[in-house]
C-alpha cells in the first residue's frame, strides 16, 4: 500500500468493538458502516459519536459563527443564544464566547446517549 493508502485508512472513523445496544461483538465492518449487524441500531464510534452523524460539523458551526456572530447557534436550532451574540458581538468577547460555544453544542449533539446499566 502506498502512503497515501495508509494514510487515509488510519482516517476512517473507527468503530467501537461492541454494539452499545445489543452488545454483540462487531465483526470488522466497513468505514461507512452505520447499523449494528446483530440488531440493527446505530452504531457509536470510539470517540462516542454516533455514525451517522458528521465529525465536520461541529467544524462548520464554529466557522459559521466567526463569519457571522451567531450563525453557528442558529445552526445548532439555538435561536435565542443567536440573537444574544448577534446583538452584543461589537463586545467581541461574546463573539468570541459564541464561535466556542456553537462548536460545544454540535459536538455535544453529535454524540450517542448515554444509557445506563440496568
Amino acid at each position: 500500500m502506498t502512503a497515501l493508502a495508509l494514510a487515509l485508512v488510519d482516517r476512517a472513523p473507527r468503530l467501537a468493538p461492541f454494539c452499545a445496544s445489543c452488545g454483540g461483538r462487531l465483526p470488522l465492518l466497513r468505514p461507512e458502516a452505520v447499523g449494528c449487524p446483530h440488531c440493527g441500531e446505530e452504531l457509536v464510534r470510539v470517540d462516542g459519536t454516533l455514525a451517522s452523524s458528521s465529525p465536520i460539523r461541529p467544524w462548520l458551526a464554529a466557522a459559521a459563527s466567526l463569519l457571522l456572530p451567531g450563525a453557528g447557534q442558529a445552526w445548532n436550532g439555538e435561536w435565542r443564544k443567536a440573537l444574544l451574540v448577534l446583538l452584543t458581538f461589537w463586545l467581541i468577547v461574546p463573539w468570541i464566547w459564541g464561535v466556542v460555544d456553537a462548536w460545544r453544542t454540535a459536538r455535544r449533539q453529535s454524540l450517542a446517549p448515554v444509557r445506563a446499566i440496568a
